[in-house]
């Protein structure tokens, strides 16, 4: 089960060093990059949850409240989710969501979230049969090699295969 990683509330603040204590929703809006009207929907179907009760008609956001729409911000304008499927995948995080918005993502095989280090190391599994027969081939080509020549071959054969790309023959030492 993966537990996504908060960010620590002393980091969390520092996104928003110049903020004042309480912003409206107009200055949240334009911290964030989106319009009222976006954090108002966002609210209304349940996405965040502020830490300050409804007064009247005038929304007030606390620092906090900003690294929560930050990272919903994160997710539907970065990673592409549509609001109405956000609110059900969201279920399964603690709210806040005082997440890292470059961490967390969903998978939707496994219907989870998932860190970025998750998904790399099951894709990296999924290559394996295929990486251990070019790598094996690749490294009996690195022996005449130097070292920093040969570790910039496997890095780039590694990248080479994650990207999909033909990976290029390494040159020879040159004396």
């Amino acid at each position: 089960m993966f537990v996504p990683r908060r960010i620590p509330q002393d980091t969390q603040l520092e996104f928003f060093q110049k903020t004042l204590l309480y912003l409206s929703q107009n200055d949240a809006a334009k911290a964030l990059g989106v319009t009222v009207r976006v954090i108002q929907y966002w609210e209304s179907q349940g996405l965040i949850h502020p830490e300050l009760p409804l007064e009247g008609r005038n929304r007030r956001y606390t620092p906090r409240d900003l690294v929560e729409l930050r990272f919903i911000r994160s997710l539907v304008v970065d990673q592409g989710f549509q609001v109405l499927a956000l609110a059900e995948k969201l279920k399964a995080l603690e709210a806040p969501y005082d997440y890292d918005p470059f961490e967390v993502f969903w998978d939707p095989r496994d219907q989870c979230w998932k860190s970025r280090s998750q998904l790399a190391g099951e894709h990296l599994q999924k290559l394996r049969p295929q990486l251990d027969q070019k790598a094996g081939a690749a490294l009996r080509k690195l022996h005449p090699l130097e070292p920093a020549a040969a570790s910039r071959f496997l890095l780039d054969f590694v990248r080479d295969q994650l990207l999909d790309r033909p990976h290029r023959r390494p040159r020879p030492k040159k004396e």
